[in-house]
């Protein structure tokens, strides 16, 4: 093999390894985005879709499923579904997200995405994903008219005045419980023995996300606590009333307002 065809094949292989070794660093950064994020494709209804404008902005925002707060947003524009999404790790100020998140799209078309305007839609609070979920289909199917009121009740409620987390249902006792049935979240003044503060989530649940607070004190009285913590379910509307299939969870011990991310139990039939 002469000089001049060797150099060649050097160059060649050289030019293959850098290039190879260009693809699988691509391919790491891909393979890390999609780790740290969710994605999929954000249809709409006809009726939504009616109302939706290539110019508009679509806000796409990740919210953590313990305080509701807002942990990531992305804007997209121009937006004219059915549109492929990516939101994620990259979309946040800190460049941290919890391991699981809501998600919830809404457009814009005043440039104020927390005021809803004539022609803009929204989709529903979607149920906690795991971070790295792909293939998402998520439904523009209503007219923007307020913010989902977990979100809202977040903002009145700042963490040192609330405590939040999920609830998890005994297996023995899944069976009873329905989607149609209420969530009765409870703070209890151990001092005065009787409820501090109330919130009912129309919709239960195993692994549902739950945050009490200052807004929900009885009366507005300020809370001070710390309090007993009872979570129950409710059939039929009378949540001081047991009924069949119901099901329960009381603290062991007195918890503090900006306790949040508990992992409470709901582990014994709801018996008065």
């Amino acid at each position: 093999m002469s000089r001049n065809a060797l150099f060649y094949l050097i160059g060649i292989v050289v030019f293959v390894t850098l290039a190879g070794y260009a693809l699988w660093q691509e391919l790491l950064r891909n393979e890390a985005e999609l780790s740290g994020s969710l994605s999929g494709t954000i249809l709409a209804t006809p009726r939504a879709g009616a109302e939706i404008v290539k110019t508009d902005n679509a806000y796409l925002l990740l919210v953590n499923p313990d305080s509701f707060q807002i942990v990531a947003t992305k804007v997209v524009n121009p937006f004219l579904p059915p549109m492929t999404f990516l939101v994620g790790t990259a979309d946040t100020k800190g460049g941290t997200l919890p391991k699981q998140v809501r998600l919830l799209v809404l457009t814009d078309k005043d440039g104020d995405p927390n005021r809803p305007a004539s022609g803009e839609v929204i989709g529903p609070l979607s149920p906690p994903y795991a971070l790295g979920v792909q293939g998402i289909e998520y439904t523009l199917d209503r007219s923007f008219q307020s913010l989902p009121p977990e979100l809202l009740q977040s903002r009145q409620d700042a963490p040192e005045q609330s405590i939040s987390g999920r609830i998890t249902i005994a297996e023995t006792l899944k069976s009873g419980v329905s989607p149609e049935d209420r969530l009765v979240v409870m703070l209890f003044d151990p001092k005065l023995g009787r409820p501090a503060a109330i919130r009912i989530i129309p919709r239960v649940f195993d692994g549902q996300a739950f945050r009490i607070g200052a807004s929900d004190a009885m009366g507005g009285q300020p809370l001070e606590g710390p309090f007993s913590l009872r979570i129950l379910t409710d059939k039929d509307d009378q949540p001081f009333r047991s009924a069949l299939g119901e099901v329960v969870g009381r603290s062991f011990a007195l918890i503090r307002l900006g306790t949040h991310s508990l992992e409470f139990p709901l582990d014994q039939p709801y018996v008065r």
